[in-house]
């Protein structure tokens, strides 16, 4: 063989992702998830993050081996509330931060990033603070349980400082994310040129124990079907280890996995280091390491990074679409949003920042999880929450039921190019994912009104919340639809605030199945493009219609609620749009403008 053609195959041999002997080093952090909301009220839910990060303070302590990370600012923050005259204990969490005995992440929540992507400065706004008073700034932003972010994000990130990104995707009801995404390092690029260093692993945030089989414990319980119960430890551990090991498409040495659930104790992360050590002690290879986030990404970008990928484009945000269940309580966010002052006080920017989160929605609740009391006092302090963010006097606002454009009949022959015919529809029934609702689901009985000029069309309409007729299960979901005078195939919609989408590019590869676009939505495939505006309808997706293949219908969807909650003894609870949805209007009125954009 020449010395060309053997040098050129090293080139591909060291250019090649790892395989499962590559890895030397798992890298396991060890936290709980924040549900603010999720598994209690948000008051039970501060509680308990308060007393656990006390656990983790007292366990790393006493035990040298222990680890802890709290992934999101707003369990430190209500800990230092909570022992703000206690100045040795808060001498010791320092001390540990330091130490990088506990660590965090950079982002304030996990947030419906989407919903309010021109405003993600407020993820970070701590930093400064935290890094005066704390001692420590954190370099990497762990975001779980949501499964896809906007573009802006990096850019936010690029201007907080935060160079890493780390995502626990929940995938249940997402479609899985495709080769080269998952487990595997890139450099996320946005149109302004800004990088963040991202790793994703579409296992989400319980990985370690769920599929590596670390620890041992929860393994068995949560996953008995692939660690049966009667394995010994080290056995589950290989078990584990070794499968997913032949899942590893990342360029390095080093892989990283959370070890988390949902407003979880330190009661798996104790267990974590004697694990760690009986694995370390059996086997050479690879090395199991308990810390912080920022030793895994410093290490991929010392010895990896400029051979990375760059990808960019647009993720989006497909699960800021349950914020339909509060829309004007949305809105009112977005608005105090757009409001704030660059100088307003800590705290109103953390309550700013805490509606964001993804659990700030109302309604009944997952099922099974609350008392019928607890039912209603979670939506109570959720809209607690919505109001101190948004301050009294948009605490009752609404959007203005705006004056429509007298008809200009000269235009109506310009505007059917492109509706049809220019009369849209209202349909409630069961939700759905993409579309929102079933195609069967009826039209809803409501009075709309339009009109149009040369310039814009606009529409409005009132859906009377209280008197929607839920499903069996109480869902339901009240969709707008305009007909648009295209084939499904030559249309294309994205949010008016991403470039990247505007021009197609996708960091998936493809379009999602929906889009959320609270800044405007543009559709494209007509003979000019649109822009589609509205106060209330944030999330939008294209569906052709049945009978003719020629229209396709415009879907927004304008509100999800449902009236029957299943609570913790299984049963069903009909209760009131004022128990569940505190701060909604009764009727809610939408406008929903459309412009003939010319580029």
């Amino acid at each position: 063989m020449s010395p060309v053609r053997r040098f050129l195959i090293l080139l591909l041999v060291l250019a090649s992702p790892a395989r499962a002997g590559d890895v030397e080093t798992i890298h396991i952090l060890p936290g709980s998830h924040l549900d603010i909301g999720f598994t209690d009220t948000p008051s039970a839910v501060r509680e308990k993050r308060v007393r656990v990060l006390d656990d983790a303070i007292d366990t790393a302590e006493k035990d040298p081996g222990f680890h802890w990370h709290e992934e999101s600012a707003w369990v430190v923050h209500q800990w230092r509330l909570a022992h703000r005259d206690d100045a040795a204990r808060q001498d010791r969490l320092r001390a540990l931060l330091k130490a990088g005995r506990i660590s965090m992440g950079a982002s304030w929540c996990n947030p419906h990033a989407a919903m309010f992507a021109e405003h993600l400065d407020l993820l970070f706004f701590h930093l400064d603070t935290f890094e005066r008073e704390l001692g420590v700034r954190p370099s990497v932003a762990v975001l779980n349980d949501v499964p896809s972010y906007p573009e802006a994000l990096v850019d936010a990130c690029a201007r907080a400082k935060v160079r890493y990104l780390l995502v626990g995707a929940n995938m249940a009801f997402t479609p899985p994310l495709p080769a080269g995404l998952a487990r595997s390092p890139f450099w996320w690029e946005s149109a302004a040129g800004n990088r963040v260093l991202v790793y994703i692993d579409d296992d989400a945030y319980t990985a370690a124990y769920t599929r590596w089989g670390v620890d041992p414990d929860c393994a068995r319980f949560f996953n008995p079907e692939t660690f049966p119960r009667d394995r010994g430890a080290l056995e589950t551990m290989e078990a584990g280890i070794g499968a997913m090991l032949k899942k590893v498409e990342a360029p390095g040495d080093a892989v990283i996995v959370q070890h988390a659930f949902d407003n979880w104790d330190t009661g798996g992360a104790k267990k974590l280091p004697g694990f760690v050590k009986q694995w370390n002690e059996a086997k050479t290879k690879p090395r199991l390491v308990l810390g912080g986030p920022e030793a895994y990404f410093r290490r991929v970008e010392e010895k990896f990074g400029k051979d990375l990928p760059v990808r960019r484009g647009e993720w989006g945000g497909q699960w800021d679409a349950i914020r339909a269940v509060n829309p004007a309580w949305t809105w009112r966010v977005r608005e105090a949003m757009a409001a704030l002052r660059p100088d307003a006080p800590f705290e109103a920017k953390a309550a700013l920042a805490t509606a964001m989160e993804h659990s700030q929605g109302l309604g009944p609740g997952w099922g099974g999880m609350f008392t019928e009391e607890q039912t209603r006092s979670h939506a109570r302090e959720i809209a607690d929450l919505f109001a101190l963010a948004v301050g009294r006097e948009l605490a009752d606002a609404n959007p203005p039921f705006a004056e429509l454009p007298m008809c200009d009949l000269t235009c109506k022959e310009t505007w059917r190019r492109y509706l049809g015919h220019v009369s849209g529809r209202l349909r409630a029934g069961r939700t759905w994912l993409a579309p929102f609702t079933f195609d069967q689901s009826p039209e809803l009985k409501a009075e709309i009104l339009y009109g149009f000029n040369s310039r814009e069309y606009a529409t409005r309409f009132t859906v009377d919340r209280a008197a929607l007729k839920g499903s069996a299960d109480g869902d339901v979901t009240v969709v707008f639809e305009l007909p648009l005078n295209a084939e499904a195939k030559s249309l294309a919609i994205a949010p008016e605030n991403s470039a990247a989408a505007r021009a197609g590019s996708w960091l998936r590869g493809a379009p999602p199945a929906y889009v959320v676009a609270p800044a405007g939505l543009r559709v494209t495939g007509l003979e000019k493009p649109l822009r589609v505006t509205s106060p209330l309808v944030f999330s939008w997706c294209l569906v052709a219609d049945k009978a003719d293949p020629k229209i396709t219908w415009l879907q927004g969807c304008v509100v999800r609620q449902s009236l029957r909650a299943e609570l913790k003894d299984r049963t069903l609870k009909a209760m009131s749009l004022a128990d569940l949805y505190p701060g909604e209007p009764a009727e809610l009125g939408v406008v929903v403008r459309v412009e003939i954009v010319e580029e």
